[in-house]
């Protein structure tokens, strides 16, 4: 990295180092590119003269690398400089997050527009230039993305507003505009599942595996490809989950553009322990391998996500299904799961999220299955013979106040409880229920498993 950084600065124009190390152009030449013998006091002489500095107190190294032209007071230096800054605070993987963000979203519109000129208006432009012209190739960005980029920018300008660069006005909520949803198939249907199986029983080898653990277990991609024998305890049919293995890209770094690396699981809630069914226990243990090799390669050397996700493309063609991104596995693994009375907090806790309501947000919504079926059962508490569905005091259930706001349930309760709660009379209370007449703050709903809550009593609107 070094001979690069030597190399770019002099723009191998070696003739201007010759006699800093006492040598000919040629001679300098092999030195740069290690081929040549020099002393240590024409090496500090040579550092020297491209601007870098020896030190051995680390504390003054940081210090240095902290500085920037951020006199020159436009955006692009100041995201720079944080950038820097972020480097001893957080994950890798999020600083280069950060920089994609920057270089490929952030800094082609905002980058030159001086630091003192900013404000709510400035953020609330780039919202709406984002959705049309955001992205490497111009053509717009996703709603998830636009929101990813302001709060990447409110971030980096409460900084500045802290060392006084940027001027001081507050940060209001900027809209983000609403781009269009394509909607893409995200699971694989019980059919399609069987054929992907019955293929992989019959064509087993270390990458058909990885797929099998995917389908087994829910496991995201790079925990998958991070698995090592040793993470495996076939006697007790547990699997560990503790790493994450990822390519990350840094358009910001100069000589590493992109790197393989391999950190613990982001989350507490990310490490766990996932159990082994008894098929894929048996498969297991005969590929069951030295401890310290990788599962989906056999070897010591790891099979990195880009490769597994094209042998896994692969392998759904010769399945005969629709192939849809790996993924997906995932989301089939917890539908299916959910679809068949699986307890959603154990499903949770298996996929690895922080909070039940992420799988919630994420997989109960999906299955047409599951919603005509809680309909039907919706309709067969009130069959009678004029089939009138009709709310009255007399109903001995409880009701939900569903906040029209958030979509979030604030109270449960009979309807005497409910029309307390509103000071209400129970009669306007069974008249919002019945539909006859509408309340400002709140829909009224009857509190019916599959519609409102799960089985565990958790609310699943909102």
């Amino acid at each position: 990295m070094l001979k690069e950084l030597i190399n770019k600065k002099i723009n191998c124009n070696y003739d201007k180092i010759c006699g800093i190390l006492n040598t000919s152009e040629w001679g300098a030449k092999e030195i740069i590119n290690n081929n040549g013998i020099t002393t240590i006091e024409d090496i500090e002489k040579l550092l020297k003269f491209i601007g870098i500095e020896i030190v051995e107190d680390k504390k003054k190294i940081i210090k240095y690398e902290l500085q920037t032209e951020v006199n020159q007071k436009i955006f692009r230096n100041y995201a720079s400089y944080w950038i820097m800054k972020k480097k001893y605070e957080v994950r890798e993987s999020t600083i280069s997050n950060y920089a994609n963000l920057l270089k490929n979203v952030i800094i082609p519109c905002l980058g030159d527009i001086p630091l003192e000129n900013f404000n709510n208006k400035i953020l609330q432009h780039f919202a709406y230039w984002a959705k049309e012209n955001g992205g490497i190739e111009g053509k717009g960005i996703s709603e998830h993305y636009i929101s990813d980029c302001v709060l990447l920018i409110k971030a980096i300008i409460r900084d500045g507003q802290e060392e006084k660069v940027f001027p001081e006005f507050l940060i209001k909520q900027t809209k983000i505009p609403k781009t269009l949803q394509i909607e893409t198939k995200k699971t694989y249907t019980e059919d399609e599942y069987k054929k992907i199986l019955e293929y992989i029983f019959k064509n087993l080898n270390n990458r058909s595996v990885g797929i099998l653990i995917g389908i087994f277990t829910g496991m995201r991609i790079g925990e998958i490809c991070a698995l090592k024998w040793e993470d495996i305890d076939l006697e007790e049919k547990m699997i560990n989950v503790n790493k994450t293995l990822q390519r990350i890209y840094n358009p910001l770094d100069e000589f590493e553009k992109s790197k393989i690396v391999i950190t613990p699981c982001k989350t507490s809630s990310s490490q766990r322990t996932i159990p082994i069914a008894n098929d894929l226990n048996e498969v297991l243990k005969q590929f069951k391998d030295d401890k310290d090799n990788y599962v989906l390669s056999g070897k010591i050397k790891y099979t990195e996500p880009r490769t597994f996700r094209k042998q896994y493309d692969i392998i759904m063609n010769k399945c005969g299904v629709d192939r849809i991104k790996f993924h997906s596995l995932r989301h089939t693994f917890a539908s299916i799961n959910i679809e068949n009375g699986a307890d959603v907090k154990t499903i949770s806790e298996i996929l690895g999220h922080s909070d039940i309501n992420i799988t919630l947000k994420t997989y109960t919504h999906i299955s047409k299955k599951q919603k005509t079926k809680a309909i039907d059962k919706f309709n067969r508490l009130f069959e009678t013979q004029d089939a009138k569905i009709e709310f009255t005091n007399k109903y001995k259930g409880n009701v939900c106040c569903i906040n029209k706001k958030n979509g979030k349930c604030d109270f449960i309760g009979s309807i005497k409880d409910v029309a307390e709660y509103l000071a209400e009379t129970p009669k306007n209370i069974c008249s919002i229920i019945n539909g006859i007449i509408e309340d400002d703050s709140y829909n009224i709903v009857p509190k019916i498993i599959g519609i409102t809550h799960d089985k565990s009593g958790i609310y699943v609107g909102g």
